[in-house]
């Protein structure tokens, strides 16, 4: 199983993070989501609150608010209406 996943949280104006992390705290529409590597395929309603992840041994964190939430294999993509 991979160490990391591809982690990418965009918005209509940019691409705000493209960062192999090594596992991510999401807010959903209905509380918040643990993703590591390997979580299984899933398909979100995306909440407004504070993103985290870590990368490279780093933590970062980000506000978004509405949109979505995909889990794939190795990649989450946060489409978010707003971030910041």
């Amino acid at each position: 199983m991979a160490e990391t996943f591809l982690l990418e949280v965009a918005t209509p104006e940019k691409l705000l993070v493209r960062e192999q992390a090594s596992e991510a705290q999401i807010p959903a529409a209905n509380g918040y989501v643990g993703i590591l590597p390997g979580h299984a395929a899933l398909l979100a309603e995306l909440g407004s609150g504070a993103l985290s992840y870590t990368a490279a041994g780093r933590r970062h964190s980000l506000t978004v608010r509405g949109g979505w939430l995909e889990v794939l294999d190795d990649h989450v993509r946060v489409l978010a209406d707003g971030a910041e």
